[in-house]
């Protein structure tokens, strides 16, 4: 016969119910119990060394009291006079005495400050028993009633050997005891209090930190990056307030740039748009009227034609700068840097541009000495020196451009400076940005991507020069750009590598 296995239940197993402490509960009972075995190590231990030393106290006076007893006995051999007088003050401590010969019997005894079980033969035989122990301290002897203590002697009288016990019963050694241990009861409790209070405040203000770390996490969580904790301290929670207020810092400057970033995008995607669409629809109504011999005059189809291949060119540049922008920023170029004069560069970059610079009425300066030469990608340095000069006449209506150059022991430095609008602080920090445009109302009659500035600061990064700018409002603005000479750029490859 075939068994087969017993199914397991369906059933869900129901959750265990635990109880959730919070960070508040777990200080505060963690510092109770800490505080709890701290004063229990503390007081076991003060009770035992307060113990030993009432009993050490109580053996020293014993072995006093033993000296004493020997000296009279030696001094006065029918044993009274001074040994009398000695026996008053043994009484007012409350401590005994017995004189044993070497056979055990009695000699001496004064046992009135001891009970009576103590006074028997019993007694003296368990003194017996100790006669010729080696032990040197004392001993306890336990009966009906409270215990007593003994402190053994031996010693010579008239040449036999002489055992003397002073006893002492431990009644008020052990009173002394309960009250130092009540007292350490009491004291205990004080502090446990003293604890319960302290623990409560400090657990309060971990739990008050902890509990606004908590709530700023929450407000992180739902995007809100402007919360900031107001924990105070100087351990680690308080590092960790300030490492979250960092963090919180960077969130919300990370959010904002990411915000402009899309507005930006945005915008760059509408006129982007915007330039792609009027070129097509003037493109596509020409071509339309063209395909119906609505334009039959040769004069009037060559404007058109013209008109197509401008929005082309257009179009076409509008890519461009896209892709260049892309590959840029991907590290896909490459570069082939060269010597070249500076002033033929500014010479073709003026030539280039000679239609826009006339069509405004304005004016170019060069300033170079004719030997400077600066070392670069030919190509890359037209592209930085049109799109500057195009930026430069763009925000110019009057007045003049003036193209300069000049050089250090490190440097070549060209400059572009014009004297149009300029710009306030705020667009200056900006302007290095993907998109932005200074002046996005000109985006209707002009060709404005805002990539051209971007393209120029990677280009001349690629370059490992620097590029800066300057402007004043309504005075004009300075672009400044540095190429490494060829020197510089040898000598830094070599550390490199």
């Amino acid at each position: 016969m075939k068994l087969w296995p017993h199914p397991k239940s369906s059933k869900p197993r129901r959750p265990r119910w635990r109880y959730r402490f919070t960070f508040f509960q777990r200080q505060f009972v963690s510092h109770l119990i800490i505080a709890l075995l701290i004063l229990l190590l503390l007081g076991a231990g003060a009770t035992y060394y307060l113990k030993v030393k009432t009993f050490q106290s109580k053996e020293d006076e014993l072995k006093a009291a033993s000296n004493a007893i020997v000296r009279l006995l030696r001094q006065t051999g029918d044993h009274t006079g001074e040994l009398t007088n000695y026996r008053t003050i043994l009484i007012s401590r409350k401590i005994s005495f017995v004189v044993l010969d070497k056979s055990g019997d009695v000699i001496l005894k004064d046992t009135r400050m001891i009970t009576q079980p103590y006074r028997g033969l019993a007694f003296i035989t368990v003194l017996k028993q100790h006669m010729y122990s080696d032990t040197k301290h004392y001993f306890l002897v336990e009966k009906e009633t409270d215990p007593v203590m003994v402190w053994p002697r031996t010693f010579k009288m008239d040449g036999a050997d002489t055992f003397l016990f002073v006893i002492s019963p431990v009644e008020g050694v052990t009173e002394t005891i309960h009250t130092i241990n009540r007292t350490i009861l009491y004291a205990s409790g004080l502090i446990f209090m003293l604890a319960i209070l302290f623990s409560l405040i400090a657990s309060r203000n971990l739990s008050r930190g902890v509990k606004s770390l908590r709530l700023a996490t929450q407000r992180i969580a739902e995007g809100d990056y402007t919360v900031r904790t107001r924990v105070r301290r100087s351990d680690e929670l308080g590092d960790l307030s300030n490492d979250f207020n960092s963090m919180a810092e960077q969130l919300e400057s990370t959010s904002r740039r990411l915000e402009e970033y899309d507005m930006l995008r945005r915008q760059f995607i509408l006129d982007v748009t915007h330039e792609l669409r009027t070129p097509l629809t003037s493109i596509r109504g020409i071509i339309e009227g063209l395909k119906s011999n609505l334009v039959s005059e040769p004069q009037e189809r060559y404007k058109y034609y013209s008109i197509i291949e401008k929005e082309t060119f257009r179009l076409i540049r509008l890519i461009n700068e896209l892709l260049d922008m892309e590959k840029i920023q991907s590290g896909l170029i490459t570069l082939h840097p060269m010597l070249h004069n500076v002033r033929e560069l500014f010479e073709v970059v003026n030539e280039s541009l000679e239609v826009l610079v006339q069509e405004k009425n304005l004016g170019i300066l060069i300033e170079c000495p004719p030997d400077l030469h600066i070392y670069g990608d030919y190509d890359r340095l037209i592209q930085i020196l049109i799109n500057l000069l195009k930026n430069a006449i763009q925000f110019t209506e009057y007045g003049t451009i003036q193209l300069s150059a000049t050089e250090n022991d490190d440097f070549t430095i060209v400059s572009i400076q014009d004297s149009g609008q300029g710009m306030s602080s705020d667009e200056l920090a900006k302007i290095w940005e993907r998109f932005y445009k200074v002046d996005p109302s000109r985006t209707k009659d002009r060709s404005e991507t805002g990539l051209g500035l971007p393209i120029v600061k990677n280009l001349v990064t690629a370059h490992h020069g620097k590029i800066e700018a300057s402007s004043v409002p309504g005075i004009g603005t300075v672009f400044t750009f540095y190429f490494p000479k060829m020197k510089a750029i040898e000598s830094s490859d070599r550390t490199d590598s």
